[in-house]
């Protein structure tokens, strides 16, 4: 009996791991296309309009990243 609770034990841990596993990747598939998203939408966009906003065409990465803003030289 106590062979089978551990062995039953090991299951849902393994069980929860691979669930554990498929719920990152499903989140970082959807971070991954809302920066593509926003990547792709400013890429599209021309060097004055990105200017307007205070953007350069370096910058569009990061934009679409959420990172900090870089320091300019």
């Amino acid at each position: 009996m106590a062979y089978t609770t551990a062995s039953h034990t090991d299951h849902d841990g393994a069980l929860s791991g691979i669930v554990k596993g498929v719920r990152e990747f499903v989140s970082a598939w959807f971070e991954a296309s809302a920066a593509y998203t926003v990547y792709r939408e400013l890429s599209a966009l021309s060097r004055a309009e990105l200017a307007s906003r205070g953007l350069r065409r370096e910058d569009i990465g990061r934009v679409a990243m959420d990172l900090p803003t870089l320091m300019r030289e």
